[in-house]
């Protein structure tokens, strides 16, 4: 892969792979709390209500930010037409600045549903557990990569896959966002919140990969 052969990308390789040894313990701290989010969806919820935890959170989903796009583009697993034949690291500030906008635009629509409801625990919960998924993700198509690399040399097949482990991973993830909204929503609030807070900006995202 061509990024590996770039200074750049490798100094950005080793920088945040430091950081993230050097807030190890951040993560073995939070990784339990992460596990129970996948097992409960009040696991969510727990997590929110230590603040020590959720600012571990926080941290550990701002240090693989600049990795999960580095991992997002050297897998391919977002190269719209528009940028296919500019320099790597064009292509790479193009990923992270679309999942920046990506971000903002979910934080936005979280804001207004947040103030709306005056920042519930349960409303802020749902809308923050978009970094737990974010981070077991990041793991998840960090080993998956290279064990799906030991059995096929095909990079279409290989991007087949990690797209598919992503809209699952995304599913999971739209499921257990769904049943915090329950807890306090009737069903058909609850669609309304997905439709307008989950599908509408992830749907952007998947269009700008499809159309540009």
């Amino acid at each position: 892969m061509d990024m590996f052969d770039n200074p750049v990308f490798c100094g950005l390789a080793v920088f945040f792979t430091l950081l993230f040894l050097l807030n190890l313990r951040s993560l073995i701290k939070v990784a339990p709390s992460l596990i129970d989010c996948i097992m409960r969806w009040k696991g969510n919820l727990d997590l929110e209500d230590s603040i020590q935890l959720s600012r571990s959170r926080n941290w550990i989903a701002a240090i693989l930010f600049i990795p999960f796009c580095m991992l997002v583009y050297a897998d391919g697993l977002f190269s719209p037409d528009i940028i296919s034949g500019q320099p790597p690291l064009v292509r790479l500030a193009a990923v992270a600045g679309v999942m920046t906008i990506y971000l903002l635009l979910r934080t936005f629509l979280n804001w207004q549903l947040e103030m709306h409801n005056y920042r519930s625990k349960a409303f802020t919960a749902a809308n923050r557990s978009f970094f737990n998924y974010a981070i077991i993700l990041f793991f998840i198509l960090f080993l998956a990569g290279p064990l799906v690399r030991m059995f096929t040399d095909d990079e279409t097949l290989v991007k087949t896959i990690l797209l598919w482990i992503i809209a699952l991973t995304y599913l999971f993830f739209t499921l257990r966002r769904g049943q915090i909204f329950s807890s306090v929503c009737n069903p058909f609030t609850t669609f309304l919140y997905l439709c307008s807070l989950e599908l509408l900006p992830s749907a952007a995202l998947v269009l700008s990969a499809v159309l540009l």
